[in-house]
C-alpha cells in the first residue's frame, strides 16, 4: 500500500510542471558545448519533474519511434553538425513543432547547425551566419562579448527573462520577420553590429538585430531562441536567471484555459427556454484560469474580448466586469438583424496561450404579434392623425351632401 502511494506521488510530481508531458531531449555538441558545462540547467529540469535524456549531436538519437514522437520538449545547444542525431533535420523539427512539441534552441558564432537554422528560418528567425559575432566597440570591455549593455525590451517581456541591471552577452544576433506570432525579447544595443569574418556586410546593425526571441504557434506549441548558450551554462546562470524562459517554453507558465462559459437573457432565462430574438438583452459569463506549474489559479486581465458576428462582427466588446476569481461577465444588446450569429470569446496576447471559444446561435426576427403597434410609434402619429382627419372630413362631406342640399319643386310645363 505504501509503495502504491509513493508511486502515485511520483506520477503527480512528474506531470505537475508541464501539462504536455515530462519527456525532454537535451542535445549538445561535446566539441562546442560539452555537457559538463550545463549540468545545473539539467538538474533544474529534473527538479521540475522532467525526465531529461541527454544526447550528443553526433549520436544515433531520433525524435520518433515508429512514427510517434517520443518527446514533448527539445533543447538544442549550438552544434557544428549539419544534422543532429540520426534524423533530426529542419523538416523533422517543423513536424515536431506542428505536432505540439516545444523547442528551446541556442546558436553560436562558432557553429550553427543547418537543421536548427532551417527550422528557425521557417518561423521568421534568421540568426547570423557562422563567424559573425555581435560586437560593440563603444561598450566592449575588451573581452569577447559585451558588458553592461544588454537590456530587456519592455516591461511585459520580463515575464520570461527577469529584468536585471546588466549582464554579459557573447553570441550571435538575428533578424526577425514581422510575424505576429513572433515576440522579440532582447534587442541589440544601438551601437552594436555583427562582425563579419571576411569582407562580408554585417548581418545586423544597431537595434535591427535581436538577441533573443520566442514564437508561439496557433496550436500553442512554443519555440524560444537565444543567441548565447552560455547564458544557461553553469557560469551564466549566476548572472541571468534563465529558468523562467525554460518554464515558459515548456508550458509551465502563461498557460490559460476557459473553465466554463454561459449566456442567457439578462433575467436568467436560457436560450433553450426562450430563443434569442433581435434586440434582446443578453448576459455572457465565462471563467478563465491560468496554470502556475502546480495548479489552476484565477486569471485576471482587462483585454479579454467578446465578438458578436454574422459574417463581420456587429459587436466587439471588452469584458469590464471582472472579479478576482477569474469570472468575466458582460451585458449587451443583440443587433437589429436576424440570422445565425457566433458569440466568439477571444484572448490573443503575446506570451500567453491563445484562447478562443465559439457559440453558434440562431437569432430570430420578431413574430407578427411582437412588432410594436402603430400607435406606439411616435413617428407614426402624424400619419395616423392625417388618416383620421381625412376619414372624418370625408364622412362629414357625405353627410352634408346627402342631407344639406336645397329642396326645389320642379313644375312640369304642359304643352299647350
Amino acid at each position: 500500500m505504501l509503495s502504491l502511494l509513493v508511486l502515485l506521488l511520483q506520477v503527480c510530481v512528474t506531470f505537475a510542471s508541464s501539462l504536455k508531458g515530462p519527456q525532454v531531449l537535451f542535445v549538445y555538441d561535446d566539441k562546442l558545448s560539452p555537457l559538463e558545462s550545463y549540468t545545473d540547467i539539467v538538474s533544474r529540469l529534473e527538479d521540475d519533474g522532467f525526465q531529461v535524456e541527454t544526447a550528443d549531436a553526433g549520436s544515433d538519437v531520433s525524435l520518433q519511434t515508429n512514427g510517434v514522437f517520443k518527446y514533448q520538449h527539445v533543447v538544442l545547444l549550438p552544434s557544428k553538425q549539419r544534422r543532429l542525431g540520426s534524423d533530426i533535420t529542419g523538416a523533422q523539427l517543423v513536424e515536431f513543432f506542428n505536432a505540439g512539441g516545444d523547442v528551446l534552441a541556442f546558436t553560436s558564432p562558432l557553429g550553427v547547425s543547418e537543421a536548427v537554422r532551417t527550422f528557425l528560418n521557417e518561423l521568421g528567425i534568421y540568426p547570423s551566419p557562422k563567424g559573425q559575432e555581435l560586437t560593440d566597440h563603444f561598450q566592449s570591455n575588451g573581452e569577447s562579448g559585451l558588458d553592461n549593455v544588454v537590456t530587456v525590451k519592455g516591461d511585459e517581456y520580463s515575464l520570461i527573462i527577469p529584468s536585471s541591471d546588466s549582464f554579459k552577452y557573447s553570441g550571435s544576433a538575428a533578424l526577425l520577420s514581422n510575424n505576429p506570432q513572433l515576440t522579440p525579447l532582447i534587442s541589440a544595443p544601438a551601437t552594436s553590429f555583427t562582425k563579419p569574418s571576411k569582407q562580408e556586410d554585417p548581418w545586423t546593425q544597431g537595434q535591427q538585430g535581436f538577441l533573443a526571441a520566442v514564437f508561439q504557434g496557433l496550436n500553442d506549441a512554443r519555440v524560444s531562441w537565444v543567441g548565447d548558450s552560455k547564458l544557461v551554462s553553469n557560469e551564466g546562470l549566476k548572472q541571468v536567471d534563465a529558468h523562467s524562459l525554460i518554464q515558459w517554453t515548456f508550458g509551465e507558465t502563461n498557460v490559460l484555459r476557459i473553465k466554463n462559459s454561459s449566456h442567457s437573457h439578462v433575467d436568467g432565462t436560457t436560450y433553450q427556454q426562450r430563443p434569442y430574438k433581435i434586440t434582446d438583452d443578453i448576459h455572457y459569463e465565462a471563467t478563465i484560469e491560468q496554470w502556475n506549474g502546480v495548479e489552476w489559479i484565477p486569471f485576471v486581465s482587462d483585454k479579454v474580448q467578446l465578438e458578436v458576428k454574422l459574417l463581420d462582427p456587429y459587436h466587439r466588446l471588452t469584458f469590464t466586469n471582472v472579479s478576482s476569481d477569474g469570472v468575466y461577465s458582460i451585458d449587451f444588446k443583440l443587433p437589429d438583424h436576424h440570422g445565425v450569429f457566433t458569440f466568439q470569446m477571444e484572448f490573443k496576447q503575446p506570451l500567453y496561450t491563445y484562447l478562443e471559444h465559439k457559440d453558434v446561435l440562431s437569432i430570430r426576427h420578431l413574430a407578427n404579434d411582437e412588432y410594436p403597434r402603430s400607435w406606439q410609434i411616435t413617428s407614426a402619429w402624424v400619419y395616423i392623425t392625417s388618416s383620421v382627419v381625412v376619414f372624418t372630413a370625408w364622412f362629414v362631406f357625405v353627410l352634408a351632401f346627402l342631407y344639406l342640399r336645397d329642396e326645389t319643386t320642379v313644375t312640369d310645363k304642359k304643352e299647350k
